[in-house]
C-alpha cells in the first residue's frame, strides 16, 4: 500500500524528507536543514547549513569533524517547533546520543526510530518507549534469522577467546564510536585481566564519552613502534578500517575478530577474512523490531534502512497492521 504524498514524510532524492518543516532526516547530500538521529557517519554529511540533535550527539559530531558546524542541541524530550510542527528527540538505544525524532502535528504522531536496539547497553540511554499514529523503522537485520544472544554471553566468550591464546595479540576490530565502548565495558565485567590498547581514533572517542557521564574501564593508546612482544596475551581495539591495510604487518602471531550482527551469519562469517566472528551488534533483532512495533500501537508502518519483505508480510498478514511505502 502507498501513501499520498500530501502526508508528512516522503523520500526526495533518496532522502527521508519532511515537506511542511522542510526538514531532511539524516541526508546524504548537503540540505538547508538537517535532523540528525545519530553520530556515525552514514548518517551524516558535510556542508549542511543547520543541524539539529541531541545534546550528546552534537558534542560527539563536534568531536569527529570540528567545532566549526551549525549544529544545534536539544535535551531528551525537549519539544521544539518548526512551521507548526512539534519536534522532539528521543533515545534509540543504539549509541550514546542515538536518537528517535517524534514529529506532531495536527494531533496526528509521527515517529522515526532512527537505528535502534532493545538489548541493555550502559553506554547509552535505552530505548525510550513512545505511542504513535505511524512509525518509519529501521529495519537492518529485519530477518527471522536475527536473534541475538545476551551481550554477556558474547563478552565472556571474547574473554575466553583471549585467554586461550596466550602466546598471540588478540585484535578485535569494532567501530570507533558505539560499538568499541559496549565491547570495552563488557569485555571488563568478564575474568579478562590483561591490558586493553586501543587505536587514537578509538581512544578519542573512549575521552569523549568518559566527558560525557560513561564509565568507562582504561585502555592504553596503541603506538606502531610498541613491540608486539610485549602485547602477548592482551586485547587490541582496532577500527574495521585497519584490517586489510599496512598497518597489520607491524603485528606477528596475531589472531583477529570482528564484532558485528552479520557475524551470526556463518557464511559471511567464514568469507570475512578474520579467525573468529562475534555476534554484537547495536541494531535490534527480528523480536526487537517487532516488540518496537508492537509497543508504539501504530496501526501504519513503514521501514526503511534494511530488507522490510518478511516484517511487512508478518505484520500484514498476522497482526492488520497496515505496512506502508512511500512514493519515490
Amino acid at each position: 500500500m502507498r501513501i499520498k504524498q500530501e502526508n508528512l514524510f516522503r523520500y526526495k532524492d533518496g532522502n527521508l524528507y519532511c515537506e511542511l518543516a522542510d526538514v531532511w532526516i539524516d541526508p546524504n547530500k548537503p540540505v538547508k536543514r538537517a535532523l540528525i538521529t545519530h553520530a556515525h557517519f552514514d548518517h551524516f554529511t558535510f556542508g549542511c547549513d543547520e543541524y539539529l540533535s541531541s545534546k550528546e550527539t552534537s558534542i560527539l559530531i563536534k568531536k569527529r569533524v570540528g567545532n566549526n558546524i551549525n549544529i544545534k542541541p536539544f535535551d531528551y524530550g525537549e519539544e521544539f517547533k518548526i512551521n507548526g510542527i512539534n519536534i522532539s528527540f528521543h533515545p534509540s538505544g543504539h549509541i550514546l546520543g542515538s536518537s528517535q525524532i517524534r514529529f506532531i502535528f495536527a494531533e496526528e504522531k509521527w515517529l522515526i526510530t532512527g537505528d535502534f536496539k532493545l538489548q541493555k547497553d550502559e553506554t547509552c540511554k535505552e530505548y525510550e518507549i513512545l505511542k504513535t499514529d505511524y512509525l518509519i523503522s529501521e529495519c537492518t537485520f529485519g530477518l527471522p534469522i536475527f536473534q541475538w544472544d545476551e551481550t554477556k554471553k558474547i563478552a565472556n566468550n571474547i574473554s575466553n577467546w583471549i585467554t586461550s591464546s596466550p602466546d598471540k595479540t588478540s585484535l578485535l576490530f569494532c567501530y570507533s564510536l558505539g560499538k568499541a565502548q559496549r565491547v570495552l565495558n563488557e569485555i571488563s565485567k568478564t575474568n579478562f585481566e590483561g591490558n586493553i590498547y586501543s587505536h587514537d581514533s578509538i581512544h578519542k572517542i573512549n575521552e569523549c564519552y568518559r566527558q560525557l557521564g560513561i564509565c568507562l574501564k582504561d585502555t592504553i593508546k596503541i603506538e606502531n613502534k610498541k613491540k608486539i612482544d610485549q602485547l602477548k596475551g592482551d586485547l587490541i581495539l582496532l577500527p574495521p578500517s585497519l584490517s586489510k591495510s599496512s598497518y597489520l604487518k607491524n603485528f606477528k602471531n596475531i589472531q583477529t575478530a570482528f564484532t558485528s550482527g552479520w557475524m551470526s551469519i556463518r557464511a559471511l562469517r567464514n568469507r570475512s577474512g578474520y579467525d573468529k566472528g562475534f555476534a554484537i551488534s547495536d541494531h535490534a533483532d527480528w523480536d526487537g523490531i517487532l516488540e518496537v512495533v508492537k509497543n508504539s500501537e501504530a496501526k501504519n508502518v513503514f521501514f526503511h534502512h534494511g530488507d522490510s519483505e518478511a516484517l511487512s508480510k508478518y505484520l500484514s498478514e498476522k497482526k492488520s497492521i497496515n505496512v506502508l511505502s512511500f512514493e519515490k
